[in-house]
């Protein structure tokens, strides 16, 4: 039954951090489905997941991972696969036995909060927002007008994201990938600063430079923005301890104040730094 491929699917992605993953496992205790017992799990990156359960293989993945590398053919049902890209569905192959068990469609949702995300980045200089994937093309470019994204690049594996990041610096670019499973890792290696989620792959959160304790896209403009306003912050202590000791110490050696005095105007000039540093306790990104 649909349930029984959701099932079997789901247990095998459990172990596994990845978006499609973790909806079908959802899925899966939506509706409380039974847990099939498996031997250890094989990820393969850029494809999908193997194991074996009942003495027979298990693969969960791509259509390049299913027909190409498990030579399972899915011919029979092009035209109906076709259909379901067409729809912007990405679909998920499950094969058992070195056959066609099922496909699991899945469509991503958008959170409401995406497009004004995004359009933050663009107010806090970001000049080009590029998306890198391994979805379909049409699922690609409908995501990319939904959210005003300047390009992307679809059907892509993890050494083809990096080669294109590394592309776009070679042109001068800097730049700042954000990423949050295997098939990231390298791009985020790649990049100049690469941002992993909570919720990304132990491979993703290594190779990243920056992880961010919220798994929300969100999270990015609000750690440039928050980055920025610390430099800023920094940059004003400094040439206020500067200007300060410019002024005092010539006075000071001069004769003009007393050791005392000198005392109590370093302290204050102690205090006043501290006191703009705290400032950023109550920084907040302006919308």
């Amino acid at each position: 039954s649909p349930n029984d491929i959701i099932d079997l699917a789901a247990s095998v992605e459990e172990h596994y951090f990845h978006p499609l993953a973790l909806a079908v496992v959802e899925a899966a205790r939506a509706h409380h489905g039974r847990h099939f017992d498996h031997k250890e799990v094989e990820f393969i990156a850029a494809h999908g997941v193997a194991s074996v359960i009942d003495g027979q293989r298990v693969v969960v993945g791509s259509r390049h991972f299913v027909e190409e590398d498990e030579g399972i053919s899915t011919s029979r049902h092009r035209r109906r696969l076709q259909a379901l890209f067409r729809q912007g569905k990405t679909l998920l192959y499950i094969g058992y036995g070195s056959r066609l068990l099922g496909i699991i469609a899945l469509k991503d949702q958008l959170r409401p909060t995406a497009r004004a995300t995004l359009e933050r980045l663009r107010t806090l200089g970001v000049k080009r927002l590029v998306m890198l994937t391994g979805d379909h093309h049409d699922r690609a470019a409908e995501l990319a007008q939904e959210l005003g994204i300047d390009e992307y690049h679809a059907e892509l594996l993890p050494q083809q994201k990096a080669a294109l990041v590394a592309h776009m610096k070679s042109e001068g670019a800097r730049i700042a990938f954000v990423g949050d499973g295997i098939n990231d890792a390298p791009a985020l290696e790649q990049a100049d600063l690469g941002f992993a989620v909570s919720r990304a792959s132990d491979i993703a959160r290594e190779a990243a430079d920056i992880v961010l304790l919220k798994s929300e896209i969100e999270a990015v403009p609000e750690a440039l923005g928050l980055a920025r306003a610390t430099l800023r912050t920094i940059k004003q202590n400094l040439f206020w301890a500067f200007f300060y000791n410019a002024v005092g110490v010539p006075l000071a050696a001069l004769g003009f104040m007393s050791p005392i005095l000198c005392a109590a105007a370093m302290g204050c000039s102690d205090l006043v730094v501290i006191g703009n540093a705290l400032r950023l306790r109550w920084w907040r990104l302006r919308s």
